[in-house]
Parts: structure tokens; sequence; C-alpha cells
């Protein structure tokens, strides 16, 4: 067939591919002046200051703003300036010098107890703290190709590398450059005035003007969010919430389920948006704290509860408003009875985890953590899902014959399942249409100096979430 019978001439035809060819031509020469620019940049110079928290020793009084000298970068490494960092509770008995939750002080007449290498390592360091940021790309390592200099980037609280055998496997949360992180793993990244060099905890140090990270932590976002709300849902609380309901990665929330979220701190109230914005009809928001549930509501919460109110009942509770319109089981309607009954939410979210220290606002029935994890397992229906997100202390029992054949599927959700380089630009999107709201939880925003201060209200619970801009 002729050209001119699809109404375009030969010279058309030419001529647009002349120009396509040029165009091509246009974008291959942009393209390798990018790589010739990103392979050409050098590393951060030594000798920079900065101002960074930096924790050493134990006890209250450990983290001290200090002037801070840069090293070098080389390799994977990327210098990020810090635009906001997220003030995780799991940090803020490091941040705070406060015991771990389930240590007992020996009485004063005891030997000392020999602590672990590991501790004893970590405790003579000197550690930027601090569970990821947003910022941007100031220096990259001769090796980086995820992002280049100006790129906007959320520092992940769970890297990705995939390659390794996790991340093959669709569980790039798991990645196992996660459990690199002790001392001999960590690098220098600065020196203090006299000298002592300071890390980046967990390869991340938030708690700074500049971060230094390695590539597999960052992940490009490309948004003119505001510095809190882009450091609030790129946080590790709001990622691992959203990775539990709204990622289907570990299961995937059906049109009009019911879902439970049992504890209503950022991970749990973003979790409570994701459920949202799958489509569950039912969302059951429980929390001791009133100003939580209120905010729960607020986001999408269908329903609240007290676990300090309902008692004994919580899990009975949440059950009756999972019934259903009918029980009638020809007519696919759920049974509340026996061990196979329908009754039960479709899909739990536990986001408890140990009281770091006693709250101030309401606290709630067990400050391990344990008894929420229990109540969870058994509000979730048969044939559910209960994803797992806290750090509780102790060991949790589970009637046997539910545990072995009830029909609950559990996910242990570190990250929530998220998968950082494909899940963290899809939440960014979602704030960016208005979908997720991050100033309803957002409710403490602080500069750098008022760090300290902003972290004693998140372990008091005084606020929901704590924002430091840098």
């Amino acid at each position: 067939m002729e050209p001119k019978d699809l109404g375009v001439s030969r010279r058309g035809v030419l001529t647009g591919g002349v120009a396509l060819a040029a165009q091509s031509g246009t974008l291959l020469a942009q393209t390798q002046l990018a790589q010739t620019q990103l392979a050409q940049s050098k590393p951060a110079a030594p000798g920079r200051k900065f101002r960074g928290w930096v924790s050493r020793g134990t006890g209250p009084g450990r983290t001290t703003l200090q002037e801070l000298t840069l090293r070098p970068i080389s390799g994977r490494q990327i210098t990020v300036r810090t635009e906001a960092t997220n003030l995780c509770y799991s940090n803020s008995s490091d941040v705070l010098g406060l015991p771990m939750p389930g240590f007992t002080p020996p009485p004063k007449d005891a030997p000392p107890r020999q602590a672990s290498p590991a501790f004893l390592a970590m405790s003579r360091m000197a550690l930027i703290q601090g569970h990821g940021g947003v910022g941007i790309v100031e220096a990259v390592g001769p090796e980086v190709r995820r992002v280049q200099v100006g790129d906007r980037v959320c520092v992940s609280g769970t890297p990705q590398c995939g390659a390794c055998y996790q991340c093959l496997r669709g569980r790039a949360d798991m990645c196992q450059f996660l459990g690199r992180q002790g001392p001999s793993d960590l690098v220098p990244i600065a020196d203090m005035r006299d000298g002592t060099p300071v890390y980046a905890n967990s390869h991340i140090g938030g708690l700074a003007e500049l971060m230094v990270t390695f590539e597999e932590w960052v992940v490009p976002v490309f948004t003119k969010a505001s510095a809190a709300d882009l450091g609030m849902v790129c946080s590790c609380v709001s990622v691992a919430g959203l990775g539990c309901t709204a990622s289907q990665v570990l299961a995937a929330i059906q049109t009009g389920s019911i879902v439970a979220v049992v504890g209503c701190g950022p991970l749990g109230l973003s979790a409570v948006q994701g459920a949202r914005i799958a489509g569950a009809s039912t969302i059951i928001a429980i929390d001791p704290i009133r100003v939580r549930r209120e905010v729960a509501l607020k986001v999408g919460a269908t329903h609240v509860l007290d676990p300090n109110v309902d008692g004994d009942k919580l899990v009975e509770n949440v059950r009756a408003l999972s019934n259903g319109p009918n029980n009638r089981l020809w007519a696919g309607g759920r049974d509340s009875g026996g061990l196979l009954g329908g009754a039960g939410a479709d899909f739990v979210v536990e986001a408890v985890g140990a009281d770091r220290a006693k709250p101030k606002l309401e606290a709630g029935p067990d400050p391990t953590g344990i008894l929420p994890i229990q109540q969870a397992y058994m509000m979730c229906a048969p044939g559910g899902h209960i994803v797992t997100t806290s750090l509780p202390t102790g060991n949790v029992t589970l009637p046997a014959v539910v545990f072995t054949i009830g029909g609950r599927t559990h996910h242990a959700g570190q990250y929530g399942g998220a998968n950082p380089m494909r899940d963290i630009p899809r939440f960014v999107e979602l704030l960016d249409k208005h979908q997720f709201d991050a100033k309803s939880l957002a409710t403490t925003i602080v500069p750098i100096e008022g760090m300290l201060d902003a972290y004693q209200q998140v372990i008091d619970r005084t606020t929901v979430t704590a924002i430091m801009t840098a």
C-alpha cells in the first residue's frame, strides 16, 4: 500500500522521519550530557560545617546539638540537605536517653551487669539519630545511579537495593541491607570539634542539617509539596501505615471490606487513610487517647472505640460492628457463632507497641503492647488478614486452636510491606492529589533547635506527630 493511501505523502513521511531522527538525536545528546555531568559530579568537599543532634553515652542529656565538619563521600554515598524529618516514637528513648521498654533497673546494691559488646560499642559512638527524612541531593558518589544533584528525595527508613534475596522476591521491606546497621557496619560521615568521628545511625541520621546515606536508602520524588507535608508522608511511620493498607503487598483490601486499626498514632492514622483510599466501607479505629480518635474520624474512620472503656468486650464489640446486614448462611450472611463464624474485621492493622515512657494523656490498658496484639488477632475474621507493625515487649499467647486452624493470616509487617522505590512515589502522589491528609497528622512542627522539646511531646503522646525542619 502506498503512503498516500493513508492520507500521508512520501515527502511527509520522509520529513517526519528526519524530524523524528533529529528529535531522537537531541534526546540522546541530552541524556549523554546528563550522564556526563553525573559522572563528573564531585563528592562533597571535606570541611563543610553543619549542625546535627549527636547522641553519645547513656542517660538523659546524651543528645546535644553540635557543629560538625563533613567528611568526603565516595562510592554509593549521597549527601542530602535536610528539609524535614519525622520524629519517630520508636526512636524517642534513644534520643532522650531513657531506658528501653521492658528494662528494669537493678537494685543499688546489685553487682554491675555485663552489657553486650554491641550495646557498649554503640553507646561509645557519636551517633546522629533519626529514622529518615526528605531533602535535596547536594552531592553523589561516583557509583550512584539512582539520583543526581538537585533531586528532591526521601531518605527511606528501610532500604531497597533491588538485588538481594528478599528484594528479588518482592519483599523489599525486608531488604537485607536493613540488617547492616551495627557498629561494625557504620562509617563516619563527619567529625566533632574535638575530632571525634560521627556516624549516621541506621545509615540515615535525619536529625541534622545534612544526611549522608547510601543509594539504597534514597528514593527520588517529584513534587512541590511543602517540606512538612512531604516529611509526614515520607516518614517511616506513614509509609508503614500506608504500606499496610494501600500498597497491597502483604494483602489487598477489597472494596467494601471491614478494617480495624488498633492504635492511632501516626502509623495507625496513616493505615486508616490507606484503608479509606483502598475502598473499605467500615473502618474501626481503636485508641485510648480521645484526641487521636477524633483525628481518626477526620481522616476516614467510620467508628472509633476506646479500649479502656470497652475493656474485655473490645473484641466482641468489633465483631458486632462487623456482622453485616444478615446472618443467613444461604444468603451470603455472616454468622458470628462458632469457631469459624464470619464475624470480625476482614483486615486488622495492629500499631500499638510498648510505651517508651508513661504517657501524659490517656494510657492504654497494657504498657507492654501484648494485649493489643492478642485482641487484634481475635477480632480478625476467619479468612481475614492481620498485619502487626509494633515494637512490643514480652511474649504473645493465643488460643492454640484459633492459631492453628482459625483461618487468620498473619503478616509481620516491617514497613507495612511497602516497596520503597515503587510505593513512596505513589504515596507522594496521594499527597499531591489531596487524598492523603498530612496536615491533620503533623501536629507539631519545629526548627532544628526545637527538636528535643518536640521529642518530649512525642514520648509524652501529647502530639500526634512532630516534624523537625532544617
